[in-house]
């Protein structure tokens, strides 16, 4: 949280009976002109690379009057200066906007005397979803801010009617019970000034990275799952866009529109699924996406492919809730699909799936989680190709391990369901009752024994606590050859990527969902 500049340094304007008001003595005028020739100087080696070269005429300057405190998602430098002029102040502000992001002073300071003014500047480079707080004509103090647009803004921030979806103002228009957009709430429009990832380099997509995934405020952790774990095979999401009007040079100053290919689970055929560049905003007004963000490389991939989803489930509140296993079907349109738990009042696990034993046929489906025959029944195992698979015997958890790696090795994709009953508590760092992707198994890595899985959080944060192989964990300096054959990388810790070993993952995890069809069939598939 920021604070208002008066807050952060106390300010005296009492004057003893023997100074003169606005006056300052020698000793502390002389002071006062060698801060100032010291602070007037501007440093341009803090402009970030990204900023360097764009025009002044990217940046929108606003100005609003606020109370002072504003909240980020990321701060960077924040510099205050005091017995120097505010006008002075703005000027250098409104010249360097690849440098500044805000500014902001007393208002009824500015007509003070220079040796008693004071403002804050906000430094563009690394800051991250500046919103000021209790925005109001009779706040206090004025705010700058030099807003980067990379894309033309629409007039009043409105999308014009013949270029919107059919979805946004309609199905997509509530969450909850509660309506999304008003006149003051808009739908957001990444890239054009309403603080939605106004950032240089924004694409649609670049190079797919499943670990910036990052949940939004829906319930979607299944979904976003399945996405990542389709995310991991190049090509994969790209696949998904492939229809979409000049692909690779969107987005662009002229009205967007995405067209999503995804499967109609109640007929097993491809549809394609438009959706303008409205992202649905928060109905809290806090100017935020509801939905999963764009990624931190300016990729707007995740957050269309979620939207398109919504709709084509029939709305937001449709995939509230559900597991990855649907979201690989909507995905790729592979029926074959299993959910692997243990048998009641055991500790092994039996293999289900929507296919009616009895009728020898799959059920019938919806594109929503909760749509279409929700019964299951107890499979056979599937296999990999003549191998592994077949009859309904029950495993033990190092044999479900062991078929895990099969899978893993047919580029089969795969996920884990936390225990617990609420993703609102962890345990041992580990989300309570929520879906996480399983990017690898390994079986007994570098010859040591130890059989290891990798998982990843789609909230794009969070590991076990006390793990073996948690980040900077004892069993990386245990056993170096693991480390030395499994190369982690510890520098993006806020990923939610992290290993386990195989007793680990089976004490947090007691799901494992698949979808049992080698993904590349998927990527060679033709039109």
């Amino acid at each position: 949280m920021g604070q208002c500049l008066s807050q952060i340094t106390a300010v005296d304007t009492r004057k003893s009976e023997n100074e003169q008001p606005g006056r300052a003595s020698l000793k502390q005028q002389s002071f006062i002109d060698k801060r100032n020739l010291r602070l007037s100087s501007v440093n341009l080696s803090l402009v970030a690379d990204e900023y360097k070269d764009i025009p002044k005429d990217k940046f929108q300057l606003k100005e609003c009057k606020f109370q002072g405190t504003y909240k980020t998602q990321l701060e960077g430098k924040k510099e205050q200066r005091s017995g120097k002029s505010i006008k002075q102040g703005i000027r250098q502000f409104k010249a360097h906007p690849n440098l500044y992001y805000a500014m902001f002073y007393p208002t009824e300071m500015k007509d003070w005397p220079e040796n008693e003014q004071q403002y804050v500047y906000l430094y563009r480079a690394g800051m991250m979803g500046f919103q000021p707080k209790n925005v109001s004509p009779k706040g206090q103090v004025t705010l700058l801010m030099q807003e980067y647009q990379p894309l033309k803004p629409f007039k009043g921030n409105i999308l014009p009617k013949q270029y919107r979806d059919e979805y946004t103002d309609t199905i997509l228009s509530k969450y909850k019970g509660k309506k999304l957009h008003s006149n003051k709430n808009l739908p957001l429009l990444p890239g054009r000034g309403m603080g939605c990832y106004d950032e240089p380099n924004i694409q649609l997509i670049g190079d797919v990275d499943p670990s910036s995934i990052e949940q939004g405020q829906i319930g979607d952790c299944w979904l976003l799952s399945g996405i990542a774990s389709l995310a991991e095979y190049d090509g994969a999401i790209a696949r998904l866009f492939r229809k979409t009007n000049n692909f690779g040079k969107v987005p662009n100053n002229a009205p967007n529109q995405y067209t999503v290919t995804l499967y109609d689970l109640t007929t097993w055929k491809e549809v394609d699924i438009v959706v303008d560049e409205r992202l649905c905003a928060r109905a809290d007004g806090s100017g935020r996406p509801l939905g999963a963000k764009p990624t931190e490389d300016g990729e707007f991939w995740v957050s269309y492919l979620e939207k398109a989803i919504a709709a084509h489930c029939g709305g937001w509140d449709k995939i509230d809730g559900g597991n990855c296993t649907h979201a690989w079907a909507l995905l790729t349109g592979v029926k074959k699909q299993f959910i692997i738990q243990k048998k009641k009042g055991s500790e092994k696990f039996i293999c289900c799936a929507r296919y009616n034993t009895e009728e020898r046929k799959w059920v019938e489906h919806g594109n929503a989680p909760n749509d279409g025959h929700q019964g299951m029944w107890n499979v056979p195992w599937p296999g990999v190709g003549r191998k592994g698979g077949g009859g309904k015997k029950e495993l033990s958890k190092k044999q479900l391990f062991y078929r895990m790696c099969q899978w893993d090795d047919a580029n089969y994709l795969i996920g884990a369901g936390s225990k617990g009953t609420s993703d609102k508590n962890s345990t041992d760092g580990i989300v309570d009752n929520h879906a996480y992707s399983v990017v690898g198994c390994r079986k007994n890595v570098a010859g040591t024994g130890v059989d290891m899985i990798q998982v990843r959080n789609p909230w794009g944060y969070g590991e076990i606590e006390n793990g073996k192989f948690r980040h900077k964990g004892p069993g990386w300096k245990k056993f170096p050859e693991i480390k030395k054959e499994l190369k982690p990388i510890f520098g993006n810790v806020g990923d939610g990527l992290f290993w386990l070993t195989r007793q680990e993952f089976f004490e947090h995890y007691d799901s494992v969902y698949l979808g049992a069809s080698n993904i590349k069939n998927f990527l060679k598939k033709t039109d």
